[in-house]
């Protein structure tokens, strides 16, 4: 997750490993309302249904997917 994020704000495509995403995805989903509590991640972000894992997962986490660096 944090890889995506460092790489994002320094402007770069970040591919993460699909299965990782995945297996991550997996875990949180059945606790989403503790993690969400806890304040340790945002709201959701709506991807499309038929998103990547990637996708989905920063979306799970509150990450835009889409999200890009602003010039300057």
């Amino acid at each position: 997750m944090h890889t995506w994020d460092l790489g994002r704000a320094a402007g770069r495509e970040v591919t993460l490993d699909p299965d990782v995403c995945a297996e991550l995805l997996a875990g949180m989903e059945p606790v989403e309302q503790l993690i969400r509590e806890s304040g340790h991640y945002g709201p959701r972000v709506d991807v499309p249904a038929d998103a990547d894992a990637q996708t989905r997962m920063l979306g799970f986490i509150g990450r835009d997917p889409l999200w890009v660096r602003p010039a300057g």
